[in-house]
């Protein structure tokens, strides 16, 4: 795809919701995929289709896209919301409040939802070698807004230690509820970290998303959705002058569980990614 025209040229922002997958047979046949293989392949096939229907010659002139899958919604607004349990975890690789801010108002807007029931941080910076606790609080002050303006009920983080937990615990003013605990890090929860959470009646859950670095032990462990992953699902479904140059700014994962019988009514992806126009040749 190397000779062909640019799709978008002059787009520098990029919205991707994926809608609803519970029901994509296409996932349904691959049970052992790992959450990047989830996710590549449902922000591929939600570029394909929009790609489909999109009027090429706006495109040229775009700079803020929005792709949407049109087959699944992702519309959560229905009688049953009530009966919804909606947790989003928001995975992002700089201590950014105005793209943490972004998605959390994009997630309530895509799903036409007014709150969201758990949001759980997760911050991982490759170019760190330990957690940035300075950079996890600046963003749990976000999240704490949220939860002020009852946009958000509870809030958690992902793969803290027990030490780093327990800063947190100190100074947050709202407390976390959840600390989300990489399976790979640790087979067997570590006993400091089990009694401390139990004190704080902080759930210890655990989960499998990669993550660039865990501090529960010295494991390094691959990003959720490097942006050469992100660029080259670009290339493959459009051309390769567009693929050049993004930078993934943040990705919010989202699932809704019936309360009380904890059937999974939706699950979908939203991803933004940016980019420097003025630096793509």
């Amino acid at each position: 795809m190397a000779d062909e025209i640019p799709i978008f040229p002059k787009a520098g922002s990029i919205l991707i919701n994926t809608g609803s997958i519970v029901n994509w047979n296409r996932l349904k046949r691959k049970p052992n995929h790992t959450p990047t293989d989830e996710l590549k392949e449902c922000i591929s096939a939600t570029v394909g289709s929009w790609l489909n229907d999109l009027d090429k010659t706006k495109a040229q002139y775009a700079t803020d896209l929005k792709c949407i899958n049109p087959t699944f919604s992702s519309n959560l607004s229905g009688d049953d919301r009530e009966q919804l349990k909606i947790t989003v975890k928001i995975f992002v690789t700089q201590p950014d409040p105005l793209a943490l801010e972004d998605a959390i108002e994009k997630v309530l807007a895509d799903l036409d939802v007014t709150s969201l029931e758990t949001v759980l941080l997760s911050l991982s910076q490759p170019d760190q070698k330990s957690v940035s606790m300075d950079g996890i609080k600046t963003l749990w002050e976000v999240l704490e807004r949220m939860v002020e303006k009852e946009k958000i009920l509870a809030i958690g983080i992902s793969d803290l230690a027990k030490d780093e937990l327990e800063q947190l615990h100190t100074w947050s003013t709202v407390k976390p509820c959840i600390n989300h605990v990489n399976l790979a890090s640790c087979c067997v929860m570590p006993p400091d970290l089990t009694e401390y959470a139990k004190e704080q009646d902080i759930q210890l859950l655990t989960h499998s998303d990669p993550k660039g670095k865990s501090d529960i032990v010295t494991v390094y462990l691959p990003e959720m959705f490097p942006d050469k992953t992100f660029q080259d699902v670009l290339c493959s479904t459009a051309t390769e002058k567009d693929s050049e140059g993004w930078s993934v700014s943040w990705i919010a994962r989202y699932t809704a569980l019936v309360k009380d019988r904890g059937i999974i009514k939706a699950k979908g992806y939203l991803v933004k990614a940016v980019r420097d126009v003025k630096k793509v040749k």
